[in-house]
């Protein structure tokens, strides 16, 4: 695939007898958005667990930029340029929005645990701009006037935009976003949907487990579907939502 920023060959996963993820090779291309889609236990999030280094593959290997990542460990894939988000938001509820998102921000930075202790001129300087970098995230996801505020007074909705956040500070080259707009009503699905398309426009490319189909089908460049752990299907959104494998995982034979 031109410009081919993750690749997947043939991953698989077992759970004592059952295996989770069998045989699924993908690919992503640079700011590509690709759409993982399937029924419940399909294997949709095992597979994003392989991805970012929560579990090693049985078979197969996971490259990104190039370079094997299967094996390494979660901080490493983090380092090495792909974020994630969880299915079910993972905050400090007693910090505030700031603090969530400056923690993300760390893994760029070079001070060490004595120069923290010290408050050095050099820590207090990244600790600045870390903190700077922070807000202009939070401005990015149009969460900038709720910085100082507590996550856990904040509306689900915006957690979920703070947990995107976080992830963003990082300074991914691959965000992975798993169930973003589940539990949103239309109006936070459509902010969630429009933060999609400005992440998609500074080059980062995504792939986006989602169960409403007008999000992954408007937002998406292409569909990939997985069921009981396979991928039956992958092509265009048009492609995949007329495939009767696809039909028949939905809606049964």
């Amino acid at each position: 695939m031109p410009g081919e920023l993750l690749a997947i060959r043939d991953a698989t996963k077992y759970f004592g007898g059952l295996e989770a993820v069998s045989g699924v090779t993908l690919q992503v291309a640079d700011g590509e958005v690709l759409g993982l889609i399937g029924p419940n236990g399909a294997g949709k999030s095992t597979l994003f667990n392989l991805i970012t280094g929560v579990y090693a593959p049985d078979r197969g290997e996971v490259r990104f930029k190039n370079r094997k990542i299967s094996g390494c460990k979660p901080h490493q894939v983090v380092a090495a340029g792909i974020a994630r988000t969880f299915q079910n938001i993972r905050l400090f509820a007693n910090m505030t929005a700031l603090e969530n998102v400056m923690i993300g921000r760390h893994v760029r930075t070079r001070s060490e645990l004595a120069e923290a202790l010290l408050r050095t001129p050099g820590f207090k300087q990244e600790e600045k701009a870390i903190q700077d970098y922070a807000r202009s995230v939070l401005d990015l996801v149009g969460l900038l006037k709720a910085g100082n505020d507590l996550v856990k007074n904040l509306a689900y909705g915006d957690q979920r935009r703070i947990e995107i956040a976080r992830a963003l500070a990082t300074e991914p080259s691959l965000l992975l976003l798993d169930e973003p707009t589940a539990g949103m009503n239309p109006t936070e699905s459509a902010e969630v949907m429009g933060l999609m398309g400005v992440i998609k426009r500074k080059g980062i490319a995504i792939i986006v487990i989602e169960h409403q189909m007008d999000v992954v089908m408007n937002i998406s460049d292409r569909v990939a579907v997985l069921d009981y752990g396979k991928k039956i299907c992958e092509g265009s959104p048009f492609e995949v939502q007329k495939d009767p494998k696809v039909i028949e995982a939905y809606l049964g034979a």
